[in-house]
């Protein structure tokens, strides 16, 4: 297990403001070409004198009040004292090699202390140089004065590892830094534009020249409020792409990100959207910093996670995503989310028969299975989709003539307020085979006529994973659980040596492009494929998995935004579960020649938590 160990936090804002510089630097040897030149870089046992002044110098461009952040430079082994010293008055970050007693370590210069933290989680290259891994994480806190920033390090391969990751977010960081010697820099991005929503904090990443990808990232949608000011769904406050030099200063707003914790606990999204006027849109948050109408800011209550057996293909199922336009969203709040109960019956009528051609175009194009019969393994539809009674019937009749799994968000049950739950059911030609009750509790849940209204929604306490004979299993979230990184890690590894096969997750949300960065960054923690779907006018849907691909890597499909289709896929799930048994070194051997797979996130070199 992984110890915190919690150290006095030196980082105070300035005026609400942590000034952070992030200095980019050649690592001046070999690095690029293959693994090798990698791990001998980070050798330091042959520490030329120039190198040692090099550092130097980059270190006379600190300043006094400011955290900096360097790429690895092998001159830092020998400056030990001036590091020290340089921590009186100022904080500094850097790698630090490879030891004499073989662990990779982080160096942390800061409150007149430097801290050698050794890498929790190793990689292939760490493996083959016979690195130790470490058992302390430093987490900078001081229960004692709320000024001081609450922040952790992590090196490199410990920011794929999932287990790390959760007990961040339980702690509650302000602040995430994060040094590398990666070439996997795009990889990391997609981590930190997931990490800046659900940990709902500042994300530095910096690496060296030779590889580039440093970036800073905020939990936020603007930066000012002009429409024309959007950067993207996490705001990069800074990025570099190509391998040069590079120093940046980056002002952290830390009074703005403790000012919307604050506000969203207190009074849930009513309470910054009263700040438009403001410099910053922020992204909303996860419930541990949300008040939800009916349920303060907290991890989500969750009582167990239910495993139900289901035969399933294990092995390269194909998979139907469904991404439509739905029923437009005031229709939503006019028959409070029954949509049987729409008062204009004849567009429901219209939706519904548009819908079944879909579904029929679709059975049109499947295989014919040995029994003569049309073959599929998953159906998979956006959440509050459509009538329970559109399920019963049209679904599971779908279902068996096809022998798939659907996985559907069906609209709320009975007639009253006080039974509305917002669900998915998962559905065999048998009929239901499980209901899984969301968790959580979003912006757009059982929502009022009146303005700002909310009807009550009774939440789930369950987590469901659907197991076959082989072992293999899949799990399902709904939309706003899939914000909780706790929940994702919870229905992958509780009780589990390792994660599911696969994730299903099927949202009705405006953010699909922030989802699908969850899906990337998921997909590879976990090193699972991860299949989202959502409604046409959002979009984002698509399966991400761990693979290498001529395109984008990671992603096995992407169905756009405002466009309407069923795609139809194939897992590589087979070959997922090769790779998973092998170690990085033969996953890279074999992919000079016919490997797909990407190399093994942390969660696979050992448990943590």
């Amino acid at each position: 297990m992984l110890e915190i160990k919690l150290e006095e936090s030196a980082l105070r804002p300035l005026d609400g403001t942590l000034q952070v510089r992030v200095f980019q630097d050649r690592a001046e040897r070999d690095v690029l070409g293959d693994r090798d030149a990698l791990r001998r870089a980070q050798q330091v046992d042959d520490v030329t004198e120039s190198e040692v002044q090099t550092f130097e110098e980059r270190l006379r461009l600190t300043r006094e009040g400011e955290l900096a952040v360097m790429s690895f430079h092998r001159g830092v082994q020998r400056n030990r004292e001036a590091l020290k010293r340089a921590a009186s008055d100022r904080s500094i970050v850097t790698l630090g090699g490879i030891s004499p007693e073989a662990h990779n370590l982080t160096i942390i210069a800061s409150g007149g202390r430097v801290y050698e933290q050794a890498k929790t989680s190793l990689s292939s290259e760490d493996g083959d140089d016979g690195v130790i891994a470490g058992r302390v994480l430093h987490v900078f806190h001081n229960e004692d004065e709320p000024e001081a920033v609450r922040w952790a390090v992590v090196n490199c391969h410990e920011y794929t590892h999932a287990d790390i990751m959760k007990i961040l977010l339980e702690r509650r960081i302000e602040l995430l830094v994060v040094v590398t010697f990666n070439a996997a820099t795009q990889l990391y991005w997609e981590y930190a534009i997931a990490d800046v929503h659900r940990l709902f904090c500042f994300i530095i990443v910096v690496n060296v020249a030779e590889l580039g990808g440093s970036a800073a990232f905020a939990p936020f949608r603007h930066l000012g409020n002009q429409r024309n000011a959007t950067l993207r769904t996490a705001g990069q406050l800074f990025s570099t792409r190509g391998p040069f030099e590079t120093t940046a200063t980056v002002n952290l707003d830390i009074a703005e990100l403790r000012r919307l914790r604050q506000l969203y606990g207190d009074e849930g999204l009513s309470g910054p959207k009263a700040m438009r006027s403001a410099k910053y849109l922020p992204l909303a948050p996860s419930e541990h910093f949300m008040h939800t109408y009916d349920r303060e800011a907290g991890s989500p209550a969750v009582d167990e996670v239910v495993d139900v057996s289901l035969e399933w293909n294990g092995d390269d199922p194909t998979v139907a995503i469904v991404q439509l336009n739905s029923v437009p969203a005031d229709q939503y709040v006019a028959c409070r989310y029954r949509l049987d109960q729409l008062a204009d019956t004849y567009k429901l009528a219209r939706f519904e028969e548009g819908l079944k051609l879909h579904l029929s175009f679709l059975e049109q194009r499947l295989p014919v299975g040995a029994n003569g019969r049309k073959v599929l393994d998953f159906l998979v539809l956006p959440e509050v989709f459509v009538s329970r009674r559109f399920a019963e019937q049209e679904l599971v009749s779908f279902c068996e003539r096809t022998n798939a799994v659907a996985i559907c968000g069906v609209d709320y049950p009975g007639s009253t307020d006080e039974e509305n739950r917002n669900s998915a059911w998962i559905m065999t030609g048998r009929g239901r085979i499980a209901e899984y009750d969301k968790v959580t509790r979003s912006q757009y849940d059982a929502l009022a006529d009146e303005v700002g209204g909310r009807m009550p929604l009774m939440r789930g306490r369950k987590l469901y994973r659907f197991t076959n004979s082989n072992a293999d299993a899949f799990g399902v979230l709904i939309c706003y659980d899939f914000s909780h990184f706790d929940l994702v890690h919870r229905i992958n590894m509780e009780g589990r040596e390792t994660p599911l096969d696969a994730l299903f997750v099927i949202a009705h949300n405006p953010f699909g492009e922030l989802y699908r960065t969850c899906c990337i960054a998921d997909s590879h923690r976990f090193y699972q494929h991860v299949i989202l779907s959502n409604v046409a006018p959002f979009g984002g849907s698509g399966i991400l998995a761990p693979i290498r691909t001529e395109g984008a890597r990671q992603t096995l499909v992407n169905l756009g935004i405002r466009n309407e289709t069923i795609s139809l896929t194939r897992l590589e799930l087979s070959e997922q579960r090769a790779a998973r048994a092998m170690d990085d070194t033969a996953i890279h051997e074999q992919a000079k020649t016919s490997g797909i797979m990407m190399r093994r996130p942390g969660i696979y070199s050992r448990r943590l938590c």
